[in-house]
């Protein structure tokens, strides 16, 4: 009932592309993540999908059980590389990123961090909240499926919820 109520909440309080100002946020709302591409996958790993194929990135690290996961991401990347450490995107679970090893603010300014589940339950609600409000995160999207954390240091920090 709790995750019925939050969608409730998030649908009220969320964008789409109109009203951001931001020209990196806009351009990744709608060059990337509106843009039609016949995927037939959960919304996360949609996300996740394009988002290696917008920004060309080469590595990923995937955070927990993810090994169905990996096989769908090969198909669509094969030239990503899975890497145990300084990837360029980094993929899990809110609860299983907080029993790893990934310090959010040692991560590069071109990383990604796109994180599964948000919304789930009240403990991935204040993780959440907690991660945005760490110093080096600069812009957070929550797209209410999933988290999408940049490390931008050219940007001022924001926060956008969005309708994917």
């Amino acid at each position: 009932m709790s995750r019925f109520i939050s969608h409730i909440k998030f649908l009220l309080t969320s964008n789409n592309q109109h009203g951001i100002h931001s020209p990196f946020v806009y351009n990744y709302i709608t060059k990337c993540l509106y843009k039609k591409k016949q995927l037939k996958l959960p919304a996360t790993l949609k996300v996740l999908i394009k988002s290696i194929a917008y920004f060309k990135y080469n590595s990923i690290r995937l955070i927990g059980d993810y090994k169905a996961s990996e096989e769908i991401i090969k198909k669509h990347c094969p030239s990503i590389s899975f890497i145990a450490d300084n990837a360029d995107v980094i993929f899990g679970n809110i609860a299983d990123l907080k029993n790893t090893d990934v310090e959010v603010n040692k991560l590069p300014s071109a990383s990604m961090l796109l994180i599964n589940g948000i919304h789930k339950n009240s403990e991935n609600i204040k993780n959440w909240e907690y991660i945005k409000t760490l110093e080096h995160v600069s812009v957070s999207l929550d797209l209410f499926y999933c988290g999408v954390i940049f490390f931008r240091k050219e940007q001022v920090k924001e926060h956008f919820k969005i309708r994917i």
